[in-house]
């Protein structure tokens, strides 16, 4: 019996030993799993150097056809269902041109060698590579081939014909001399180029910008007058979107230490749509760090400072309401994350003025005499596609400085309805080639459809300005009165008929009462 005890214990024993035993085999099999998958997390791109990727599927559903290309496909990031057999004869034909301009610097296997030494950095920029293949003879042309890396064939030819086709384009665009044949139906045909430039800055149309530029440099390097710089180029062929003060020839000028910072922020763009961004902000956004201008815009703002506190002053004892106002939005009662539409800002007083600035984004508000002053925006076909595909970039890479997201939520409150549209319009802030005022109302209003706003808009201010301004009464008043008695001049002329006619009734009446 005690023999008996003693191996049931022992065999206990056992089973715990080897029970434990198999328990740390299971964590040190599942340490080792977790550790693999870190090790291959590791190996690829982080997020933020994946600068080519796909447009966030909810933006997509409100109108995918607008990060769609209509005719050229750039780079290996989507699997498309039909390509154009034209488009791609012609990077073709732009191919052989390319290389026929680039024969006395550099050859194809010079471009081949520099795609491949930077193969897994341009691989690394995308979210998922599909090379494209031609079989010419069925005349079948599919984007469907994933490829792992950037070492393949298909995806070196890929880079290097989609290439050679835009700085061709860009060469051709620049410099109308260049000799063009008779197939090129770019340039022979009305409105294309309007359509592939647009096709040229989707959001995922694209080929990193730094590859671009060494393939261009490879062929045209060096003090060549006959060839500008790739910015430069660039630049020009989408002069059309540039939407400065100042002009480009200008912020190319290496000598002109003003730009240095703004052409450095264009030299570092991440691709085309990174670049027209960067193309559609304030100037001065990029040049905050400029001695000259610091030191001016100090002495300005402490005159402004001055001249705030003395009408502060005055204003204190002649406009209560306005003071009232003053002190309900420093409460919290009027906040700067909303804003009225046009038609009630106008109402309440605000005038609404075309802005001599070329830049977009360039919004004023004179809370003195209540004009706010908006650049011209002209709203045609190509509007839609260029902001979604600038703001879906902005909300990717740029989630704190929303510049162009912000200026669309800005005139998403302005336009509300075909009466604020109408009233735009006839201000000269839109140009509505869309045809409809209605068309307009709903392209803004379907703009910001699963765009995140960020903390605080950029118009933040604007907004509280605009809030407090149309919440006094006298403006108001002041408001009503030349809408409805002086809009015109016919009006203007019978109100004042009526008033003098009035004070003249009234005088009649006393003179005959003192008479008595």
């Amino acid at each position: 019996m005690l023999l008996w005890s003693k191996t049931r214990s022992e065999l206990d024993g056992s089973e715990l030993e080897n029970n434990s035993s198999s328990e740390e085999n299971l964590f040190n099999s599942l340490a080792i799993q977790i550790q693999s998958t870190f090790d291959i997390i590791q190996q690829h791109p982080s997020i933020q150097d994946r600068i080519i990727c796909c447009v966030n599927p909810l933006l997509r559903r409100v109108n995918a056809a607008a990060y769609r290309p209509n005719f050229v496909i750039i780079g290996p990031l989507r699997c498309y269902d039909s390509i154009l057999e034209q488009m791609e004869m012609q990077k073709r034909i732009y191919l052989a041109s390319f290389l026929r301009r680039a024969e006395k610097k550099a050859s194809s296997n010079h471009f081949f060698k520099l795609i491949k030494d930077s193969a897994d950095h341009i691989h690394g920029c995308y979210e998922e590579t599909y090379c494209r293949s031609w079989d010419f003879r069925s005349h079948d042309i599919q984007q469907k081939i994933q490829v792992n890396d950037g070492r393949s064939e298909l995806f070196s030819e890929m880079v290097l014909v989609d290439a050679s086709f835009i700085i061709e384009l860009f060469l051709r665009a620049y410099n109308k001399e260049l000799e063009r044949g008779e197939t090129d139906f770019i340039f022979n045909t009305p409105g294309k180029m309007h359509d592939i430039r647009r096709d040229l800055f989707l959001a995922h149309n694209q080929l990193p910008f730094f590859i671009l530029k060494a393939i261009y440099e490879l062929a045209f390097g060096g003090n060549n007058p006959a060839y500008p710089s790739f910015l430069r180029l660039t630049c020009h062929f989408f002069s059309p979107y540039y939407n400065q003060n100042v002009s480009i020839s200008d912020i190319m000028l290496a000598n002109h230490c003003n730009y240095d910072e703004y052409r450095a922020k264009l030299e570092g763009a991440k691709h085309f749509t990174d670049l027209l961004r960067t193309l559609q902000i304030p100037y001065s956004v990029h040049n905050k760090d400029c001695s000259k201008e610091k030191s001016h815009c100090s002495r300005l703002w402490i005159i402004q400072w001055i001249k705030f506190k003395v009408l502060h002053m005055t204003r204190s004892t002649l406009q209560p309401s306005s003071k009232k106002a003053e002190e309900s939005i420093e409460a919290g009662n009027l906040r700067g994350d909303y804003l009225y539409s046009a038609v009630l800002l106008h109402n309440a007083g605000v005038k609404f003025k075309v802005s001599t600035s070329k830049c977009l984004l360039d919004i004023e508000f004179n809370k003195r005499n209540g004009k706010l002053k908006i650049p011209t925006l002209k709203v045609d076909e190509s509007t839609e596609s260029f902001f979604r595909n600038l703001m879906a970039w902005e909300q990717r890479y740029y989630s704190h400085d929303t510049y162009i997201c912000d200026y669309i939520f800005l005139m998403e409150y302005l336009i509300k309805s075909s009466e604020d549209v109408d009233l735009l319009v006839r201000r000269r802030v839109i140009i509505n080639q869309l045809g409809s005022n209605t068309a307009v109302v709903t392209l803004f209003n379907n703009f910001c459809k699963h765009i995140t706003p960020a903390e605080k808009n950029h118009y933040s201010e604007i907004f509280r300005e605009l809030n407090v301004y149309s919440a006094v009464r006298h403006h108001n008043w002041i408001a009503t009165l030349k809408l409805q008695h002086f809009s015109t001049l016919w009006k203007g002329v019978a109100t004042i008929a009526a008033a003098l006619l009035l004070v003249l009734t009234l005088i009649q009446t006393i003179c005959a009462i003192i008479s008595l």
